[in-house]
């Protein structure tokens, strides 16, 4: 869709503060990207097991079930900023000693699985961080979705376009090089993120004491089941990676039993998604002004729905590929303005807490979906997954209309608007130039889409 010269001035400028944060996160997603495809070809040069390379694998996404909650209560106790240099500067050094020791020959598989929990802890901290600062960092509602749109845009290229193949490039001249350039990525985003001005931490309270950690996390936990919009978007979302769980960790044999695939076309077949999605994380600015909340994700959840179906019903490869773009496609817009209304809605005092439970639920269907998929596969057939969670996506997309309508997303962002709450410290504008453009850019209250 061509966007003409007046909607081009008419959006609003991000910002220098933005502009770091984009950088880092281009810097560290590659190197993320670098990684995905090093680490289980360093696994395999060490081991095997099986279960220890897929051990290698899994581990990074353990801490989020761990640690998760009680990150986000940190996150919103200590300065954020600070918190992403220092995840970005312990990442650093991790790999650098996992570089010394590769090169070396001191790496081994038990080596692999600390360094993979280490780095995922690193990323539960940098990531809610991040997503908490994102609102203080833009000013706007548009202007937050051409933020997010940026950022997923930045971390699909790096994490599953461009890094995963220089990783296997890097690991051919040498196993260090992937896991130095990962170092040095992190080296770079910190760069960055240490630039920035402000503290962006949540203001000063009254409290007279801070309460304990578990009181904090039951709070936000608290705060997001009762919000009816926020619960039902975490929740759809926890089935949705059910099903899309469910539907990767079978698509290697749908693409040699159904499709007649070999190892490049399977390859070229999960590339379609992350090819989608990229381009969906640009095209989420456009479609927000477009379509209302409540619209958008009742037609994702649908569209996405009937394109897992259809894997399941076709034998063609190309049009299987099709399928997966359009899903990477509509996953990311949605993700992008998820994202964005729920980065809104969070009061800026417990929005480490909102965002962290917000992701461990949207998180819990994965672990069920290979094991849920896997028996009906066996029990019925290769299909049936496919076929039934197409079509479960499309029944929770309907069911789900009456607590995610337009008209009740647009009451509850109205009513987070009108709620009062302590400033975040962040950088004031320099200019008198920039304090027009922060006012021009407001966010009009009530009027969210």
């Amino acid at each position: 869709m061509k966007i003409t010269g007046t909607e081009k001035a008419a959006q609003p400028r991000l910002g220098s503060s933005f502009n770091k944060v984009w950088v880092a996160t281009i810097a560290s997603s590659l190197g993320d990207g670098v990684q995905l495809a090093a680490l289980p070809l360093l696994a395999v040069q060490l081991t095997s097991n099986p279960l220890l390379i897929g051990a290698v694998g899994a581990v990074a996404t353990l801490p989020w079930f761990l640690l998760g909650l009680p990150a986000g209560a940190l996150v919103d106790r200590w300065n954020r900023k600070k918190v992403m240099l220092r995840a970005d500067l312990v990442r650093f050094a991790i790999l650098a000693l996992l570089t010394v020791a590769v090169l070396t020959h001191h790496a081994d598989i038990a080596l692999l699985i600390v360094a993979g929990f280490a780095l995922g802890c690193g990323d539960i901290f940098f990531d809610i961080s991040a997503q908490a600062i994102m609102p203080v960092v833009v000013s706007g509602d548009q202007a937050l979705i051409r933020a997010n749109s940026r950022i997923s845009a930045a971390e699909i290229n790096g994490e599953q376009l461009a890094g995963p193949p220089l990783g296997g490039v890097l690991f051919a001249l040498s196993h260090s090089l992937p896991f130095l350039g990962n170092a040095f990525s992190f080296l770079i985003s910190a760069i960055f993120v240490g630039s920035l001005k402000g503290d962006f931490g949540n203001a000063p309270t009254a409290e007279p004491a801070r309460r304990n950690l578990r009181d904090e996390v039951a709070e936000g936990l608290r705060w997001l089941l009762k919000h009816r919009v926020l619960r039902a978007l975490s929740g759809t979302a926890a089935v949705g990676n059910l099903v899309f769980t469910a539907q990767m960790s079978l698509l290697v044999l749908l693409a040699k039993d159904q499709y007649g695939l070999g190892d490049i076309g399977y390859g070229l077949l999960l590339s379609s998604t992350a090819v989608g999605a990229f381009i969906g994380s640009f095209m989420a600015s456009t479609v927000s002004r477009k379509l209302q909340v409540g619209t958008m994700r009742c037609i994702g959840m649908t569209v996405e729905g009937l394109a897992v179906a259809g894997m399941g019903l076709t034998g063609n490869p190309w049009v299987a590929g099709g399928m997966m773009a359009v899903i990477g496609f509509s996953m990311s817009i949605q993700i992008v303005i998820v994202g964005s209304l729920r980065q809104r809605m969070a009061p800026a005092k417990i929005r480490g807490r909102v965002l962290s439970a917000s992701r461990l639920i949207s998180l819990m269907g994965a672990p069920f979906g290979g094991v849920l998929g896997g028996y009906l596969a066996s029990a019925i057939s290769l299909r049936t997954p496919f076929i039934m969670g197409g079509l479960l996506m499309v029944l929770v997309a309907l069911l789900s209309l009456p607590a995610l309508s337009n008209r009740s997303i647009r009451e509850a962002t109205a009513e987070a608007s009108a709620t009062p709450e302590a400033p975040e410290a962040t950088e004031a504008p320099e200019t008198t130039e920039a304090l027009e453009e922060a006012s021009a850019t407001a966010p009009k209250q009530g009027a969210s889409k």
